[in-house]
């Protein structure tokens, strides 16, 4: 994933009332951990996920990608709920004791946002305990009205249907009250970004595109 040089207006346009922001990829550089929790759970159960899918199917909620994989592959023998529970407790293994490091090239955009009053919510395929501890972990989950950089935090808890499907993002605007034609989405998985458009929102941003956005290693 290459990047390009970027202006702030450019991903933070001047008319936009309201930013949403995936958490796993996009706020968080988390995706490395993801993938090596991944990449455990399928030699545990016996199936393929290349890195390729990996970054395909990122966003999706993880009983989705399993459900999805097991069907594939023929393997109705795969227990998807229990499977999704071990990839959360790999992944918090994996975790445990490391603070995810933000996305400085977001956490920019994330700022001046703030800075000009703006509304911000997350919006994220991942489910709630596992967002809000990443968020806790980092400083970034505040309950204190004052110093919270997110109004909102929309999780696959909240939802009926996960990405690509737009109600994410749409719930994402929703609680944070702003007319998805004037919120910006921010995403780093084509599944996330065709939610955002399918959300009607004013623009999509790729981060990966942006300035010193870090890369996943196989």
């Amino acid at each position: 994933m290459g990047s390009v040089g970027f202006s702030m207006e450019s991903v933070l346009p001047p008319q936009a009332e309201g930013l949403v922001f995936d958490l796993d990829g996009t706020v968080l550089d988390t995706m490395g951990a993801h993938w090596q929790a991944w990449k455990q759970l399928m030699s545990e159960l016996g199936l393929t996920f290349t890195h390729e899918q990996f970054l395909n199917m990122a966003g999706k909620p993880t009983r989705t990608i399993l459900a999805e994989l097991s069907a594939a592959q023929g393997r109705a023998d795969v227990d998807v709920p229990a499977a999704s529970q071990r990839k959360t407790a790999i992944y918090q293994e994996h975790t445990a004791g490391v603070e995810p490091p933000p996305i400085e090239c977001v956490m920019a955009v994330l700022r001046a946002g703030r800075a000009r009053g703006l509304k911000c919510a997350i919006a994220t395929g991942g489910s709630r305990d596992q967002v809000i501890s990443s968020l806790r972990k980092t400083g970034l989950y505040e309950a204190d009205t004052n110093r919270k950089l997110f109004d909102a935090v929309v999780t696959a808890n909240d939802v009926a249907h996960g990405k690509p499907h737009p109600e994410t993002y749409l719930k994402a605007a929703a609680a944070i009250g702003v007319d998805p034609a004037k919120c910006v989405g921010y995403e780093d998985a084509p599944m996330g970004m065709e939610s955002i458009r399918a959300a009607g929102y004013m623009l999509a941003v790729d981060v990966t595109k942006m300035e010193g956005y870090p890369q996943i290693q196989d």
